[in-house]
């Protein structure tokens, strides 16, 4: 009966010796988890803030972030960002996804394809659309969803007007002057030229990771665009 006493005690001490190891390897493991995601979704957060402005949250999908640094390969990559700059359209809404990513280096890697959904509010289209001389700025944006175009107010007082027809020319986002008038009355030529010059020489960039929009809607609230890349680097070398 001592023997059978002793050995149960043994084994109960054994099982408990062991249920305490795995519960500490358990927590190791989970700690160094929470902190590889932790690095790895930091640095990825600074190479996207280079290119979107401050404030992206970056957010990794698929299995544990320690395999994911073994192997240097992430599934899917989501970005988020309220306040970004894509092109040169400043304070606009961005959520991302990059999917299939090889790290190459401490801030550099591979994306084998991209999509986003872009929100531009009416207050990005009026700082977008005002010339930098600030000689005729624009005072108000109006959206017209059922026309699909929208309607720049010229001048403190609302001197003249501007109708635009947002549409998609070589992967980019292209705002078409349709009209414009003076106090009623057609826009003189150089006005209208001036005015179409600045609005294509600020929407006609590059964007990052080589996306191309695809699609663009008004709405009651500004414009939404979707954008897709293939194959890609980033940063690359030209900084975009």
């Amino acid at each position: 009966m001592k023997r059978y006493v002793l050995h149960m005690f043994r084994r109960h001490r054994s099982a408990s010796i062991t249920a305490v190891v795995l519960v500490a390897l358990l927590l190791i493991v989970t700690a160094a988890e929470l902190t590889a995601r932790g690095l790895l979704e930091g640095r990825l957060a600074a190479t996207v803030d280079r290119k979107l402005g401050q404030g992206s949250e970056v957010d990794i999908d698929g299995g544990p972030t320690l395999l994911a640094l073994f192997e240097r390969h992430l599934d899917a990559v989501t970005v988020s960002s309220d306040h970004a700059t894509v092109g040169r359209v400043p304070d606009v809404s961005v959520h991302a996804r990059l999917d299939d990513i090889r790290l190459t280096g401490d801030h550099s890697g591979t994306v084998a394809r991209t999509h986003a959904e872009v929100e531009v509010p009416a207050a990005s289209l009026q700082s977008l659309a005002t010339a930098p001389d600030g000689r005729l700025p624009v005072s108000g944006v109006r959206l017209d969803a059922e026309a699909d175009t929208l309607t720049l107010v010229l001048g403190q007082g609302g001197l003249g007007e501007a109708t635009l027809k947002p549409e998609l020319r070589n992967g980019h986002l292209s705002l078409r002057l349709e009209d414009a008038e003076i106090l009623g009355n057609p826009a003189p030529a150089a006005l209208v030229d001036r005015i179409q010059k600045n609005l294509t020489g600020r929407t006609d960039t590059a964007y990052p990771l080589g996306l191309k929009a695809t699609s663009v809607d008004i709405t009651e609230t500004g414009l939404d665009v979707t954008l897709a890349g293939g194959p890609s680097r980033f940063p690359t070398r030209n900084g975009v």
